[in-house]
């Protein structure tokens, strides 16, 4: 009885085993990066912070630097994840909408925020679970519902 108890344990894991490699996708032909994360993909870089297509996102961060560097507010406005979090003296407050960032947009993208942010190189952010860190945390970015956006600025 022992025995065929140990059998079936023994074929039970072997099913399992077999069951979760083919849950694995098996990509043939795969000869280099084409923009799109994979399972398993050690490229993808910023995979940590939830960000599924690291391509995508540098090409975004770029954009959005030439944004800041035009000071072309609206277009900023539009990468914001709302309610943006801005923390300034160990408080935080919430901008609500497009509408209100536009009005506070030089108390929130400070000239601290915005040299930080010009001179950060994307290849070179700090990314954990939390997102990717522009500078020494001025910035945090990070993909929402497929969208690649600014979620808070801390703001000395």
């Amino acid at each position: 009885m022992k025995r065929m108890r140990w059998m079936l344990l023994a074929m039970g894991i072997a099913l399992m085993a077999q069951a979760m490699t083919s849950l694995v996708p098996q990509v043939s032909g795969y000869d280099g990066y084409d923009g799109y994360a994979r399972e398993g993909n050690s490229s993808n870089r910023y995979e940590v912070a939830g960000i599924t297509n690291a391509g995508a996102f540098e090409a975004f961060f770029g954009k959005l630097q030439e944004a800041v560097k035009k000071n072309d507010k609206t277009e900023v406005a539009k990468h914001i994840r709302y309610p943006l979090r801005v923390n300034k003296d160990g408080k935080s407050h919430f901008i609500r909408d497009e509408q209100q960032f536009l009005e506070e947009y030089d108390r929130v993208i400070t000239e601290k925020v915005k040299e930080a942010f010009l001179q950060q190189k994307v290849t070179d952010t700090f990314v954990n679970d939390q997102g990717v860190m522009v500078g020494n945390g001025e910035m945090w970015l990070g993909q929402f519902s497929n969208r690649f956006v600014v979620f808070a600025v801390n703001v000395e």
